[in-house]
């Protein structure tokens, strides 16, 4: 080594310019003697350092020596030269190159935190500094110089050189930096080695790959994979280190190299694995380097078919595996990647939505056959799979299953959600219903399709689709079909058969019949089959393709009288195939003429004679019914056409009417034939004042629906008006007349006329049309049949669709209502042919609002009805939108136009009429006079074909009597004599009046009652579809009836044996109370009487005399008569309303009352006898303030240990009460807390406590020893034991509920207990009880809480001793759904049922439009009691609204229903 003079240091010339060349790496000022520095070489080559030296200072003093390194001295490229004190540790004196001891001459690695060092390079006479710690500048530092922020941080620290550094900085302020980001150090601890001897340095990680956090596993075998950056695994002196590992904070596990590490034999339960990294010592990083993670291993489950999680048989949140191919993959479906749907079979539940969380980066292919596991969830009504944990894919391309071919009709959509469909053949009825959804129908139901934004088809109302495919969804309280590409979406029906003729047309036994009908596709046939049927078998002929699209089969010739059934089916190329209707036509004996009608009218010159050229003659005609007779003036007119055309139509008249002709058809005599009917016809050529007619029929055949309709010929005004070129002509023919303009709108007598703007055309009303002409006013077109009275030729619209409005107009409510008497007759059995012609068309209407909005209960949404000005049959129409911000607010007389779709709600029998509004609603007017109601006959809402007219329609029966008042879901019915009409209670202020006073009296006479008529639920077996629904209690009119009686009291309210009882109540009736009196008994002696007398307001008073008697226990209740005007006799009324169940009642005491006088009853009701009286009683405390506090809030007392003695109280808190305690209390006793309805309804109690006065502790009552048959809930003496302290004895847990557990001793019957009263360690003991628990005794407080009897558990001592009983194969029971409680209720309320093994249950909330609200249970549950709460929520976590509501339960094959009434 060589020393450098000072002086050469001093008199060089420092260039202090900064290269890539060698920098310091390293500087440690450790403890004692441990320091070093530490250079590296980055630059590319392995460098000499012979030309370097190392220049030092001390204590702020110039540069005072340089250090020169060994001779041949030199670094790698890539590697490092470590100096270091001789006497530092062995680990520092292992990595250096030099050693150096302390003192002169060199004093390089002596350094102690204020002493600057700089690498230089020696170029001749020039040294060259590169790099530098510390600084000349300032001299003296102090301590040490600040790094990064660390104060003194070059004394006691470790700096370590960042790796982004890639030269030395002369400039120190610059290369110290102030902050950890802008400094070109590591400032570590003292002491710290873990970098020296390589350079750059990244700091080693460890990273856990698998498990990952959380995971589950099914198998005792975990593999852990990890990674290891920055740190080389290996043997001791061959890397930088090795693993260590531990289990559960286990023992520590050492190795040597990175693979993954294998766990066996592990227990099913939590685990956490952690792993880190050590140095050959076994010591850790000073920052320790690891990794953890927390999984689960658990008992392997099988495999569930997706069959048992769709049916129930799987209760939801359970964690399930499911095996399956996928019918729509990620990204196929409107939740993007996060929602698959997958199939293990085909069928009812062989489909579910996988949702995924797109945190977990999992994606499917369609047709990849999958495992899937992951935890089963109901998402707002639909069944899936969530929380999904891992996706195996087994392979790909699997073979995706047949989609089942459905129609829109079903009766329980449910099974089929998540499973691949195929509906054929539809029409779109609303081509953009919000968020890319739209709507078709297949004519039975309609269907929203969801749009995923993977195919680019654009739906257009009115097209025709011959089928969409893909998954069903339910989303928004809708099932939606999920087309997943173009593929999905065939655009084009199937094969459409047309003009189906036969030749002849009226057959005899000798001919031939050749069937031919024009059959196109949009593609082409593949084959044509005609199947007739003339007696037992179908036969099956294949039709030839003629010309064109004519196919042709020919029919055989048939015996004289034979009804022959055909119809046809074509396919097409495609497999599409469609059918015909059936068509019959009957074959007559040879020889057998039928004439045709061209015969009967023709005549070659009208203007000089226009009678029929066989008048008088008998004819048999065939043909097609072109006006059906019902409707006409009295039902004499019924027109048959056999072609179309002129001369080929005529009238047949029959003059008492066609009502009472007998017809004859291939299964009987009927009294009816229907517009299109195919009909042979026999009677006498007639001319009427010119009408040339048949009459005198002797014969009508009807042969079923004509095989070739007849259209109306499209005439002019000009060509058929009285003198018109071809009025004779179209005599009796079906005719149209196209763009035509009222030209006056009253001829009298019904008559108008029409102009096409040259010629004038009378239109005639034998027929009710519903059009109200105005003059002036355009129409796209009138149809009907024509005919010739009083010197005129006159149109005769059939019905309102005959009147077409012009394009713009509103359409007449009339037009979308009316339908055929023929198809009303049919709606009574086959329960769809009173649907709108109109449905699924747009349509603008005009009307005014009837039922304003808000005010008819529409669950979630909102509803109103408007109605034509002009009022009458058909001319109202609801319209619903389950969004209840949809419409204005609307009010009675609003007159506007609204725009939407006709829509039939559909529940059973009944199908309503609806606009589905797509459009704002535009108010035109306000203030507009209502129509008048329609008065009718109760008898008229019985059956469609008289009542279907006025539905939504406000009408008026009068002078009807009550008939029946008990009913489930009306409140009465109502009958004027033409037989009775249910009257329901839609308006919520209707509701909330019966709710409160309670249906009218049967007998109740009602002068009058108004409302609309509602086309929901029941059945037209029973007439119970068709409802009355009065909007307001002004609409109800009662005349003279029995009486109403209410707000009864008494005066003193307990009284004493010399006391007088004064009782009072209102009585009220629409004429006049001829009587009134008090019937009372004592101690069940005869009933006496008290008349009562009338003060100010309808007040009644009357006075019990004194009983005299101490103890003497007093019924009765209040009676009251009418005078009888305007009934069959007077009526009579009583207060309370069933006196067999309930009357009022005291018992005349001296003194204080007890608790037994307080709580006995002999009325089923269980109603105390001085409910709203204040009292005193004592008792001993059995239910203290650790009951209270318990979350019960309410102590108990009794006065004995018997039935009646036992009672409850609340609303103390000003001292503390004690088990045991005597204590006097005064308050109120309460049956229906207001405070606490739902929780004590019917649980007799006092309130309002005064005062608690405690005369005595240390007490002791003694339980009531019962069995559980004398506590159960319909037990003839369970009441009594209400409020008392009981006990039951050597009792098994029959059933676990929802909300307590059923007991049962050796009686076999069940009873309840609860834990509501219960100390948190009773609570938690019996949170373990199970089906087959034993217990030697139960005591505790018996009460009545959420509508049942049941034992309140105070604490552990009221529990004995716990066995189980293997052998306990429990209880036989019944099916049965309970009345809910609190009913009517606000916010909650419970619904109670039983089960009668382990079932499959879904119990449902409906609106009482039908419509679902909320699934309350889906799942399978064991046999016994079960509590489910409500908590008048929708399914969507939102309230709903005040209203009647229908619970559901399907539990197996026992199906039951009940209504509950919320009022908020």
């Amino acid at each position: 080594m060589n020393r450098l003079t000072i002086m050469i240091i001093t008199i060089c010339s420092l260039a202090l310019g900064q290269t890539t060349d060698l920098f310091f790496s390293e500087y440690a000022e450790g403890s004692s003697n441990n320091k070093y520095i530490e250079i590296y070489n980055g630059t590319g080559a392995e460098v000499s350092l012979d030309d370097y030296v190392i220049l030092g200072n001390y204590n702020g003093n110039p540069w005072s020596e340089a250090f020169t390194f060994a001779a041949g001295a030199t670094i790698e490229n890539g590697g490092v030269y470590v100096i270091a004190n001789s006497s530092a540790s062995s680990e520092i004196q292992a990595q250096a190159d030099e050693l150096l001891a302390y003192g002169a001459p060199w004093y390089t690695v002596s350094f102690n935190g204020d002493d600057a060092r700089a690498l230089a390079q020696i170029s001749g006479t020039d040294t060259t500094i590169l790099d530098i710690i510390g600084t000349l500048e300032g001299g003296d530092p102090g301590s040490g110089w600040d790094v990064a922020g660390v104060t003194d941080a070059t004394k006691d620290h470790t700096l370590v050189r960042k790796a982004t550094v890639t030269s030395g900085n002369t400039d120190w302020t610059s290369s110290a930096g102030t902050t950890t980001e802008d400094s070109e150090w590591v400032v570590y601890a003292q002491n710290t080695w873990d970098y020296l001897g390589s350079h750059p340095h990244v700091d080693p990680s460890i990273a856990i790959s698998s498990p990952t956090e959380g995971e589950t596993f099914y198998t005792t075998d975990v593999t852990v994979s990890f990674d290891v950056s920055n740190f080389t695994v290996a043997a001791a002196g061959s890397g930088d280190g090795h693993i260590h590992y531990a289990l559960d904070g286990g023992s520590t596990v050492m190795q040597y190299t990175d693979d993954d590490i294998a766990l066996t034999g592990l227990s099913e339960t939590s685990h956490t694995f952690i792993i880190w990294l050590v140095d050959d010592s076994h010591a850790n990083f000073s920052s320790h380097v690891a990794d953890t993670v927390t999984f689960t291993v658990a008992p392997t489950p099988g495999v569930t078919s997706i069959y048992d999680i769709q049916s129930g048989a799987v209760t939801e949140g359970t964690a399930v595996i499911v095996n399956g191919t996928v019918t729509a993959g990620s990204g196929e479906t409107p939740d993007g990647n996060g929602s698959i749907y997958m199939q293990d079979g085909t069928g009812q539940y062989s489909g579910i939505n996988v949702y995924i969380s797109s945190s977990t980066g999992l994606t499917v292919n369609r047709a990849d056959s999958i495992q899937v596991s992951g935890t089963y969830t109901e998402y707002y009504g639909k069944t899936e799979i969530d929380n999904v944990t891992s996706i195996t894919v087994f392979a790909t391309g699997a073979s995706l299953p047949d989609p089942e071919v459905l129609t829109l009709a079903l009766a329980d959509s449910e099974p089929w959600e998540g499973v691949l469909i195929q509906v054929q053949t539809v029409t779109v009825i609303n081509a953009n219903t919000g968020y890319g959804e739209w709507w078709v129908t297949d004519g039975t139901d309609t269907l929203v399709i969801n749009n995923a934004g993977n195919y680019s088809y654009t739906p257009t109302v009115g097209e025709i689709i011959n089928s969409i495919t893909g998954p069903l969804n339910y989303s928004y309280s809708e099932y939606k079909i999920i087309p997943r590409d173009d593929n999905d979406i065939v655009v084009g029906g199937p094969p459409t058969i047309a003009d189906i003729a036969i030749d002849p047309t009226s057959p005899t036994e000798a001919d031939d019949v050749t069937v031919s009908a024009t059959i196109t596709d949009d593609g082409t046939i593949a084959s044509a089959t005609l199947t007739y049927n003339s007696g037992t078998t179908d036969t099956d002929v294949t039709m030839t393709n003629t010309t064109g699209d004519t196919y042709t089969g020919t029919v055989p010739a048939q015996a004289n009288g034979t009804t022959v059934t055909y119809s046809i089916t074509a396919v097409d190329n495609d497999g599409n195939s469609s059918s015909s209707d059936d068509y019959t036509y009957l074959v007559i004996p040879t020889g057998g003429a039928i004439t045709s009608i061209y015969d009967i009218q023709y005549v070659s010159d009208p203007t000089t004679d226009d009678a029929s050229p066989l008048d008088g003659q008998s004819v048999s005609i065939s043909g097609v019914v072109t006006a059906e007779f019902w409707g006409s003036s009295s039902n004499r007119y019924l027109y048959v056409q056999d072609a179309e055309g002129p001369w080929n139509g005529i009238v047949c008249f029959e003059y008492d009417g066609w009502d009472s002709f007998d017809f004859t058809t291939s299964s009987g005599v009927v009294h009816s034939v229907a517009e299109g009917d195919s009909v042979t016809l026999t009677g006498t050529v007639d001319e009427y004042y010119g009408l040339t007619e048949i009459v005198d029929v002797t014969e009508v055949i009807i042969h079923g629906p004509a095989v070739n309709m007849i259209s109306p010929s499209v005439v002019t005004s000009g060509q058929v008006m009285t003198g018109g070129t071809e009025a004779e002509a179209y005599e009796g023919c079906l005719v149209k007349v196209d763009g035509v303009t009222v030209d006056n709108a009253d001829l009298g007598n019904g008559e108008w006329s029409i102009t096409d703007g040259t010629n004038s055309l009378r239109v005639d009303d034998i027929w009710d049309y519903y059009y109200f002409p105005e003059s002036g006013q355009a129409l796209a077109g009138v149809a009907g049949v024509m005919t010739y009275t009083y010197s005129n030729a006159k149109l005769e619209p059939r019905l309102a669709r005959d009147v077409v409005e012009a394009d713009g107009a509103p359409v007449r409510l009339q037009r979308i209502q009316q339908v055929l008497y023929s198809d009303l007759i049919a709606a009574g059995e086959d329960e769809e042919s009173d649907i709108s012609y109109m449905y699924g068309d747009t349509v603008t209407i005009e009307g005014i609002v009837t039922m304003p909005t808000g005010l008819s209960y529409a669950g979630a949404g909102i509803k109103f009805i408007f109605q034509d000005e002009n009022g009458g049959p058909w001319s109202s129409i609801l319209s619903y939108d389950p969004d209840s911000s949809a419409f204005p607010v609307l009010y009675e007389g609003d007159r506007i136009q609204a725009t939407g779709y006709v829509y039939e709600y559909s529940t059973g029998p009944a199908n309503m009429t609806e606009l589905f509004i797509t459009e704002p609603v535009n108010i035109l007017a306000v203030g507009e006079d209502l129509p008048e109601p329609e008065l009718i006959e109760s008898g008229d809402l019985r059956w469609p074909t008289t009542a279907e007219q006025w539905g939504n329609v406000t009408v008026r029966i009068e002078e009807g009597l009550v008939t029946n008042n008990d009913l489930q879901y009306e409140i009465f019915e109502v009958d004027d004599g033409s037989g009775g009409v249910l009257v329901d209670d839609d308006s919520d202020s209707i509701q909330v009046y019966y709710d409160a006073v309670g249906p009218p009296p049967v007998g109740t006479f009602i002068s009058s009652i108004e409302g609309w008529v509602y086309h929901h639920y029941g059945s037209n077996v029973d007439s119970s579809a068709y409802k009355l629904e009065p909007l307001y209690m002004s609409d109800i009119e009662f005349g003279a009836g029995p009486p109403t009686i209410s707000d009864a009291s008494r005066t003193p309210c307990t009284p004493g044996p010399s006391d007088a009882v004064e009782v009072s109540a209102e009585i009220i009736d629409n004429s006049a109370i001829a009587s009134a009196e008090i019937m009372y008994s004592v101690d069940g002696g005869a009933y006496l009487s008290v008349t009562m007398s009338v003060g100010t307001d309808d007040i009644w008073t009357g006075t019990i005399p004194a009983t005299g008697t101490d103890g003497a226990r007093v019924n009765y209740y209040i009676s009251a008569t009418d005078d009888g005007t305007d009934q069959d006799e007077p009526k009579t009324s009583t207060f309370p309303y069933d006196i067999d169940e309930n009357q009022f009642g005291y018992v005349s005491k001296d003194g204080d009352l007890s608790i037994e006088d307080i709580q006995f009853t002999e009325w089923g009701s269980g109603d105390s006898p001085y409910d709203g009286c204040e009292v005193t009683i004592t008792g001993i405390v059995t239910a203290d303030t650790a009951q209270y506090n318990s979350g019960y809030g309410a102590y108990a007392f009794q006065s004995g240990s018997s039935a009646w003695s036992g009672i409850i109280f609340d609303g103390w808190d000003d001292s503390e009460l004690t088990r045991g305690d005597e204590v006097t209390i005064t308050g109120t006793v309460e049956e229906y807390d207001p405070e606490w309805h739902f929780k004590y309804d019917n649980n007799t109690k006092l309130i309002n406590i005064s005062s608690v006065t405690v005369e005595g502790t240390g007490n002791w009552v003694a339980a009531d020893a019962v069995g559980t048959s004398d506590l159960a809930q319909d037990a003839d003496e369970v009441e009594s034991y209400e409020g008392v302290l009981v006990s039951i004895g050597d009792v098994t847990v029959s059933s676990v509920n929802s909300y307590d557990w059923s007991v049962v001793d050796g009686s076999g019957v069940e009873c309840l207990i609860d834990d509501d009263m219960a100390t948190m360690e009773a609570n938690s003991f019996m949170s373990g009880l199970e089906e087959g628990t034993t217990l030697t005794n139960v005591s505790g407080i018996f009460n009545f809480s959420f509508g049942t009897y049941k034992i309140q558990i105070r604490d552990m001592a009221d529990l004995g001793q716990l066995g189980i009983d293997d052998d306990f194969a429990g209880i036989a029971r019944e099916f049965a759904l309970y009345p809910n409680f609190p009913n009517p209720f606000n916010p909650e309320t419970r619904i109670r049922f039983q089960l009668a093994e382990n079932s499959d249950v879904k119990l449902m909330v409906y609106d009482v439009l039908g419509r679902k609200v909320r699934t309350l249970v889906s799942d399978r549950m064991n046999a016994g009691h079960h509590v489910i709460n409500w908590d008048g929520l929708n399914d969507a976590g939102t309230d709903v609204a005040s209203g009647m509501y229908v619970y559901r339960i399907k539990a197996g094959n026992f199906i039951a229903h009940r209504k509950m009434l919320l009022v908020r």
